[in-house]
Parts: C-alpha cells; sequence; structure tokens
C-alpha cells in the first residue's frame, strides 16, 4: 500500500499507515535488513551498557524503577518501559558503532529498538508484532530526517534526538496495538519531545543520551495516547509550531508520504565498521586505501581532504586531546589512527590512545575542506571525501570515495555482521550465548514471544565482563 497525501494530513497519514502495516507487506530485503540491524543494534547495547555513561544511565532507570517487565543490556536487573527505553538507547549509542542512514543523519536502531524491546516484554509480543513495529518505527523516523533534512541538522540539531521521537513513538504505539488516531496522537506527542543539542562532543554524554532520552519519549508518547492523551494532529507539518517550522525543516511534509509502503528507507540503512561519527568513515576508507598505495605516517607530508558542510561541521574541526566522543567526532584523529593502524574500531578509541604522541604527530598534517562541489551531490552523497596526500618526495597519492564501507551501497557481509556483534558482544556474554543470540534473531518473526532472545542478554552473574 502506498500513501501520498496533502499537506495537513501527515500526522495523520503516518499513524493510519503505521497502524495498518503487518509483516507480510513488508519485502523480503527488508526484513533481512532489520534484523541485521537488530543484531548489530545488540551487540552494540550490550558493549555501551559497559560504558561509564551506560552504567550510569542504567543505575538512574534502575533508581526509577521498582522492579518492571523491561530488562536492561548486560544487568540482571528489570525496569519500567520507560526507564528500559532510557538506558538502553544510551547504551546503544553510546560508543559510535550504531547503524546509520545518509540522507536522515539518523542512528535509527539505537531510538527504535529500546522503545520496541521495552513495550514488547511489557505486552508479552510476538516475535512478528516486534519485527513489524521495528520497521514501521524506522521507516516513520527516517522519513521524517529525510524531511528535516541538511537545514535542520546544519542547525545544530541531532537529528537522532530530534527524529528519534518519532522512530520511538510509532514502534512503541504498535506493540500497544493502538488504532490509527491514538497512533497519530503517540507520534505529535513524540514530536513535541524532539530535542538534542549537538554541541557534545568536546567531553560531554549528552550526544550518548540523546538516543535514550528520545527512545523513552517515544515509550512515554504511547502509553499516554494508549489511556486517550493528545496531541497536535498537524505537529509535523503545522506552518507553525510544528516539527518542521520550529526546527528549521529543508523539505514539504508531504514528501514524508512520497512511496510510504512501496519504497522503504529501511532498506538503505547502513551498519558501521568502525567506532567513529559516520561522516569520518569514508575518511577512513580512503586513508587505508592509501596505506595500501604506501601512504605512511613518516612519508606524509600533508594531508587535504574535502568533505561536504555537514561533515565539515562533524568532524572538520581541530582535534585536542579530551575525551573519547572528542576523537570519535573528529576527522583528523580517524586519518590518524587509521593511518597508524589500519583500523578505527573500539581498540582506536581507548583513554590511552587520545594522547598517543604518534597521532599527535600527524594531526597537524591534516586539513579538512569544506568543498561546495559535494553538496551540490544532495544528502544521500553527503559523506564524500576527496583525498590528496603529498609525500615527503613531492609525490602525490589521491582518492575520492562517495559512500562508506559498511553503507546500503557497500555492506558488511554476513560474516563482517556476524564478528561485529561477537565482538561487541563477548565484553558481556560468553561464546555460546553470543551465538545463540544470533540464531535467535535469524528466526526473531517464529518466536511466540522475546523470552528467549532477552534471556541471553543479561549480564554474567557475577558481574564480570571480558575485554572486548
Amino acid at each position: 500500500m502506498s500513501i501520498r497525501s496533502n499537506h495537513a494530513s501527515v500526522t495523520p497519514a503516518l499513524g493510519r499507515w503505521a497502524t495498518d502495516l503487518v509483516l507480510s507487506q513488508v519485502p523480503d530485503q527488508v526484513v533481512s535488513n532489520i534484523k541485521k540491524c537488530l543484531l548489530d543494534s545488540i551487540g552494540c547495547g550490550i558493549y555501551g551498557a559497559l560504558q561509564p555513561w551506560g552504567r550510569i544511565a542504567a543505575e538512574v532507570a534502575i533508581g526509577f524503577s521498582a522492579g518492571g517487565p523491561s530488562s536492561l543490556f548486560a544487568r540482571s536487573e528489570s525496569v519500567s518501559p520507560a526507564d528500559a527505553a532510557l538506558a538502553n538507547g544510551t547504551a546503544i549509542h553510546g560508543f559510535e558503532i550504531d547503524d546509520a542512514h545518509v540522507s536522515s543523519s539518523l542512528h535509527p536502531g539505537a531510538v527504535t529498538l529500546p522503545a520496541a524491546l521495552a513495550v514488547a516484554q511489557a505486552q508479552n509480543a510476538s516475535g512478528a508484532e516486534f519485527l513489524t513495529a521495528l520497521v514501521a518505527g524506522y521507516e516513520i523516523g527516517l522519513r521524517v530526517g529525510i524531511c528535516a533534512g541538511v537545514s535542520h541538522s546544519t542547525s545544530g540539531y541531532h537529528v537522532t534526538g530530534t527524529a528519534g521521537t518519532l522512530s520511538a513513538a510509532a514502534a512503541a504505539a504498535k506493540l500497544l496495538r493502538l488504532d490509527s488516531t491514538a497512533t497519530a496522537h503517540a507520534l505529535a506527542i513524540g514530536a513535541t519531545q524532539a530535542a538534542g543539542l549537538y554541541a557534545a562532543r568536546l567531553g560531554a554524554m549528552t550526544k550518548r543520551f540523546h538516543a535514550g532520552r528520545a527512545a523513552q519519549s517515544g515509550v512515554v508518547a504511547a502509553y499516554l495516547a494508549a489511556k486517550g492523551f493528545t496531541g497536535s494532529l498537524d505537529a509535523l507539518e503545522a506552518p507553525f509550531g510544528g516539527f518542521l517550522s520550529t526546527l528549521r525543516g529543508q523539505h514539504d511534509a508531504s514528501t514524508m508520504l512520497d512511496g510510504l509502503g512501496s519504497t522503504w528507507e529501511t532498506e538503505h540503512v547502513g551498519l558501521k565498521a568502525y567506532a567513529a561519527c559516520a561522516s569520518a568513515h569514508t575518511t577512513i576508507d580512503g586513508v587505508r586505501e592509501l596505506r595500501g598505495k604506501g601512504l605512511t605516517a613518516d612519508n606524509l607530508a600533508q594531508m587535504t581532504i574535502q568533505v561536504s558542510k555537514k561533515s565539515a561541521i562533524n568532524i572538520g574541526w581541530p582535534y585536542a586531546p579530551a575525551e573519547v566522543i572528542t576523537a570519535q567526532m573528529n576527522g583528523q584523529y580517524a586519518a590518524a589512527v587509521a593511518l597508524l593502524d589500519g583500523d578505527a574500531f573500539i581498540d582506536q578509541y581507548t583513554a590511552e590512545r587520545l594522547r598517543d604522541p604518534e597521532i599527535l604527530k600527524i594531526i597537524p598534517r591534516v586539513s579538512f575542506v569544506h568543498d561546495p562541489e559535494i553538496d551540490r551531490g544532495g544528502a544521500s552523497k553527503r559523506h564524500t571525501v576527496k583525498i590528496e596526500a603529498v609525500l615527503t618526495d613531492g609525490s602525490r597519492l589521491s582518492t575520492s570515495i562517495e559512500q562508506r564501507r559498511g553503507s546500503s551501497h557497500y555492506p558488511l557481509s554476513d560474516e563482517e555482521v556476524f564478528e561485529k556483534f561477537r565482538r561487541l558482544a563477548r565484553a558481556s556474554l560468553d561464546g555460546q550465548k553470543t551465538d545463540q543470540a544470533i540464531d535467535a534473531v535469524a528466526s526473531i518473526e517464529r518466536e511466540p514471544n522475546l523470552k528467549r532472545l532477552t534471556g541471553l542478554l543479561a549480564g554474567r552473574p557475577d558481574g564480570a565482563t571480558q575485554t572486548a
């Protein structure tokens, strides 16, 4: 079923679509990708839950709740659905390794999965219901993010904290089995909670928190709507005080409905091969390529990396050692560590590496420059980089990378997805549980409930963890 409507009915139309969606309508390739995203998000959540910000969020959630039906990653405690969404969303987005969608700038897994998992447990929903809710949440949030556009994100808003509330509300409403009107109200209540200031790269934990808060907001929105609480049914499209009009949206709200139900943005969600801001991944890919052609830290004289306006804002600022998030959001660090190590995963973003003298020696030789020509390629090509390295002997090496490794254009193989999950999950799970979790996700739509999956995700009884 494809939906196209006028500007005045966008929020209700999205509510109707989410309510009517059934898993049999979702193409096989979309189901396959959402299951990869599910497994990947779980691995990210387990790893992120063991980081300082993940532990704090979980402890706050436990303090808020006197128990509850919803589980926490890498913990034995259970809490209320809203509190679980807060902690688990913060965990999934907790190390810059969660899934990403280029055109929307949204990290959909970090907001949709926590809401869906928490409410599915509370409702004892089937695996098929859970998977359908994930698709509904992904699709709506991604379309909101695309419509908000570059003007929204370059104004200082973090899309995962803003559009993410819609993803979470849609998924939670679907699992609460709300009718179309109540679902539209849930989306509106989610939209009015949209928040997330991007001033979070110099040591603050708040960027991780944006995902958790958005997931929590969506859960609260759906439960309020279930009780008859109402939101503005033009929350997205209102010309004054609406999501787009207030938060500097770029496109007409009706474009959210273009091809809804026939074209699937969820299919274009990619996974991260590196533990860095997605805008830095093509830089890492390019440096790895030049490294293979003979570029080294010793023979590099100067490297110039041309990027889009969005990438320049995200990663093209001068690096100075601070916290892990500072390095993860910085292109100079990404280029330097990739040149030294040939990788930029979790081992390259430890506290010990942030002030590595070898990295700091390379930093002054790496420059980022905004290239307006790249902007003309549109949001779908905003990660494009053009890299030129001048060597100490005067020779030059260059490359151009349009889409990052791990994107829908260059997806990770199944085995790469599984290996990433194993590497992240073994921080809390033993090898047997890790493989069982992979199997549980593979057959999730046939499960009567989520007990098999969630039973595998708690931490070890003694609280011990392994080094990832």
